[in-house]
This record gives structure tokens, sequence and C-alpha cells, in this order.
């Protein structure tokens, strides 16, 4: 989900999750969008070369759309979009593809590096980047990326674009009227949005989420994170999609109004509006609270057999939380001068692949990466004016 969404929505669902009132309206209509199916083993690159290990890299964009691409192997670099006089309202990404955010319009780049899962295993991509096309509407749009498209919202309508042809160079989106103003996504063909009624799409009623402030893919499901918990959306066999209630435990009156966790991972973590850390195991549908000495500013589920969690602490450390919210390693205070001026912390963000945390660090122009094993800062990438930073490969 996008940054910029997930601090609105988080400052709308803190002020407002507790006298909340569920408003019942009809769903509307939802067109169903084309699910793209595997055949055997073949998987198509189209064009790009498949190589034997992910191609990571980091997408830093400044604050006017500029993309640079910092190679995580080699270190090289490479402009792969131009900056323009307007700044951008947010930054995007699917793990390949990159939307830029502007008002009244989303400029989409293709990174040229992914990982596609295959069952048992995945393949690695890596092409060239390239700049594919926009997409207009009506004011400022948000993003919401499921497995096979993207939608991206705006004021009244959704323009879905399907992963698939976008690869190939083609920006062509379904459009639909909808309702509400939470975020929207496409599982199994469905696009399933957040109204104040609750999450609409998954069959012919609305499923209840109170306040819905976040969604996220998970190798269980889809998540929406709600004020009372969450509502997990999974594909079943036979193309439909089903929905079921995570609840937080009773009592609770701090939720996590965003979640986020590595990509195709089943944990997903996120920082409650009093400062500590829910981590959300989706397989088992079960919430932990991850106490915390200091108030925290962010998490991410690492996902892992360990079910670890890395978060960023109001004193400016990375830290490597155990199941139990006990601390394995952390980092020195890093990121206290971004945390200490306001404008910054809203650019701060928390990055993590399977090895490695990468956090961006505006007030020194750079972005750390961390090991998620002893807390140690490997890499510090300079010069590099992160108003977003995006993990793809």
């Amino acid at each position: 989900m996008t940054t910029t969404f997930r601090r609105r929505a988080a400052a709308l669902l803190a002020t407002t999750f507790l006298a909340c009132a569920v408003v019942g309206c009809a769903a509307s209509e939802r067109p169903e969008i084309a699910a793209t199916a595997l055949d055997g083993d073949g998987v198509d690159g189209g064009g790009a070369a498949e190589v034997a290990e992910p191609a990571r890299a980091l997408i830093i964009a400044d604050e006017r759309g500029g993309l640079t691409l910092l190679d995580l192997a080699t270190e090289d670099s490479q402009v792969i979009a131009e900056a323009q006089s307007e700044r951008v309202a947010d930054v995007e990404g699917t793990g390949r593809f990159i939307y830029v955010v502007r008002e009244g319009a989303v400029e989409v780049v293709d990174s040229g590096r992914w990982t596609m899962p295959h069952g048992d295993h995945s393949h690695y991509f890596r092409g060239e980047p390239r700049t594919v096309g926009a997409v207009d509407g009506d004011g400022q749009a948000l993003i919401g990326v499921g497995a096979d498209a993207t939608v991206i919202r705006f004021e009244d309508e959704a323009a879905v674009l399907e992963h698939e042809p976008l690869g190939e160079g083609a920006v062509d989106p379904a459009r639909s009227a909808i309702d509400g103003g939470g975020p929207a996504i496409v599982v199994a063909g469905h696009l399933l949005t957040a109204t104040d009624a609750g999450i609409a799409g998954v069959d012919a009623s609305t499923v209840p989420c109170q306040a819905a402030s976040d969604v996220d893919l998970t190798r269980v499901g889809t998540v929406f994170a709600c004020a009372e918990g969450a509502v997990l959306v999974s594909r079943e066999v036979d193309g439909t999609v089903s929905s079921e209630s995570i609840p937080y435990p009773a009592g609770v009156a701090a939720p996590a109004l965003t979640l986020s966790g590595r990509p195709d991972r089943p944990d997903l973590a996120g920082v409650s509006v009093d400062g500590g850390a829910w981590l959300l195991d989706v397989r088992e549908r079960a919430w932990t609270l991850l106490p915390s000495d200091v108030p925290l500013v962010d998490a991410a589920a690492i996902g892992d057999d360990d079910a670890r969690t890395a978060v960023i602490a109001s004193d400016g450390s990375v830290r490597i939380l155990a199941a139990d919210g006990a601390v394995l390693a952390r980092t020195d205070p890093l990121l206290a001068d971004a945390l200490a001026d306001p404008a910054l912390s809203e650019r701060l963000q928390l990055l993590v692949d399977g090895d490695h945390a990468y956090v961006s660090d505006p007030a020194t122009g750079s972005v750390h990466e961390i090991d998620l094993d002893d807390g140690l800062v490997t890499r510090t990438f300079a010069d590099l004016h992160p108003w977003a930073v995006e993990l793809v490969g």
C-alpha cells in the first residue's frame, strides 16, 4: 500500500476507529478481471533473461519523480525516469512495476526485474527498465497491488491494470465506478473495494470491516487491516473468493493501522496507535502483541520460521524482534536525526527481504542495508535523495 495512503488512512483511523459506526450501503456491481493462469512450467519472461537468483535492486525516487535503479549485487546505478517540475504525491511498487502518482495521473515504469512464484519454486527475471505509459483520472490516485493486477483508484473510479499485458508495454486499464475511499485490490479476478460498510466484491454481500486502512498480499491470501482486526480474502479452487475475519484479542483498544511483510510470506506486522506492534500470523489466524521499551514507528514482518519482525524504534534504532518481542539485534540510533524532523520522519521507509532490512534516511540522503541476523549496517548507499524507496527483483 502506498506510503501516502498509509499515512492518511492511519490518521483517519486513529481519530475515528473508537467512534466508528458501520454505515450500511449496497455494494455496486463489480466487474470480474480475467485471472492469469500458468501452464505447466512454461513461464515466459517476455524478452527478459531468466537468471539463477533474484536480481535485487532498490528504486530510489526523488520528490519530483526522478527514479534511480541501484543494483544491490554490483552497486551500479542508472537513472530510469527523469525528474519533472511537478512534485509527486506518492510512489508505489509491485516488486517489478513502479507507479509514480501525481495529481490526476499515474506514471508506470517497468524496472525489468521480478520474481515469479511458481508452485514449490520461483523464476527470476532481469531485463531492461523502461517507462510504460500513464493512466489519467480525477484527483490523487491510491494504488492497490494484487498478485496479477494493480488497481489505480481515483476519486470515484477504479482503473485496473493487469500485469501480464503491462509487462508487454500495454497500458489499457479496465475502468469501473466504485464507492468509498478505502483500499481496493484485485483477488482472483474479483475487484474488492473498501467502503464505509466493509469490503465489497467478495460475494453478493459486504464483508464487515470497520475503517479499512490497508491491504496487503501474503502467501496465504489478501489481508485487509480493519479497526477490529483483519479480513483474509482467499481464492477458492473454483475461482471464487471467500473471506474470513481475524479479530484482535478481546479488549484491544489500539489496532495496527498498516501492515507490512516480505513478499510471498505468511506474516504481517504493523505499529499500533499507542506505539506498540502487532504480528499477524495469517496461516494460524493469530495476532501477537510485541512489547517494546520505547514506542515504535514502523514494522515489517520478516516471515521466516522464527517469526521475526524488523522495526524502527523512536530512538532511531532499527531492531530485530523475536516472536515474543525480545530484541535479538539492534543498530545504533542511526535514524535519530530524521525522526527529530516531522517532515523527514514522514518519509522513513522500512523494507525487508530474506537477509536484510533496508531503511531510508532522508536526513542524510542515504539508504542503510542492515543484516537481519546481527543488526549490523552492512552497507550505506549515499547521495540518493530518497523521497521514496521500493525493492524490486
